[in-house]
Formats: C-alpha cells, structure tokens, sequence
C-alpha cells in the first residue's frame, strides 16, 4: 500500500505542479498554489500513514530482535561495517537501507548497557576470508558465498 500511494503521491504532485506553472504562465490573477490541491494533500496523508506503519513494523522487529540476542548471549560481536560503501552496490543498496543497521547496531549497544553484556565491534577487514577456526586466508569470495 505504501508502494500504490507514493505512485498516487508522484503522480498527483506532477501534475498539481504542471497546473501552478500553467496558472503561472498565463498570468491568471488568482493563481494556484501547490497546497491548494486537495486529491495531492489527501494522497501526502495517505502515504505518509504507510510509511510511518512500515517503519514502526521495522522498529518493533528490531526490538523484539535485539532483546531476545541479549537476553540470550553474554558477548555479542558485530562486524563494525561501513554501510555507505556497501550501499554503492546497486543489487543491495535496497535491501541494506531498508534493514536498518544502524539502528539495529543503536538498541544492541544501549541493551546490552542495560542488561550488563558485552558487545564487540570486529574490525571487518578481512572478515570473509580467513578461517575462525584455523587462521586461513582464502582470498576474495564472490557476492554469492
């Protein structure tokens, strides 16, 4: 739903716009403003309403997820990663902006303050290619190992 009215949103607003510069252009001698449309400002509620239910799903998730791993480990580490240059993959930059690390990285570290854990940022260098178990460095993997 959130996907339909930022369409419904786009559109309206496009053309609302293209009404302003219409009225504009013509000289008319009450022209319209942009918050004069009523359908593009019921369209603004209506997205907006999604978007908020969509980010308070995701909050709520990242809750329920970040207390479970500290209720349940007393030393958590996390890959201190850089999501800005992950998001310059295009194939992932969707799905990474929309989990939320940051976040996610925000509530483990105020948790675990909270519940008396310990949590380790790894340094990510590296990270994919050597063995935890017997040190070896097997090089550069793929996106799909």
């Amino acid at each position: 739903k959130a996907k339909i009215w930022q369409k419904k949103y786009s559109r309206r607003r496009h053309l609302a716009k293209l009404l302003v510069l219409q009225d504009r252009n013509k000289s008319v001698l009450c022209p319209r403003s942009l918050e004069s449309f009523t359908n593009w400002q019921k369209a603004q509620k209506s997205k907006a309403k999604y978007q908020a239910k969509a980010a308070n799903q995701r909050r709520d998730y990242l809750h329920k997820l970040t207390t479970h791993l500290v209720k349940q480990y007393d030393v958590i580490a996390i890959e201190d990663l850089k999501t800005k240059n992950l998001q310059k993959n295009h194939h992932l930059a969707k799905s990474i902006a929309n989990a939320s690390w940051r976040i996610f990285r925000q509530m483990l570290e105020y948790k675990c303050e909270w519940y008396g854990k310990k949590l380790i940022a790894v340094d990510p260098k590296n990270t994919s290619r050597i063995c935890s178990k017997c040190g070896y460095n097997s090089g550069a993997k793929p996106l799909e190992i």
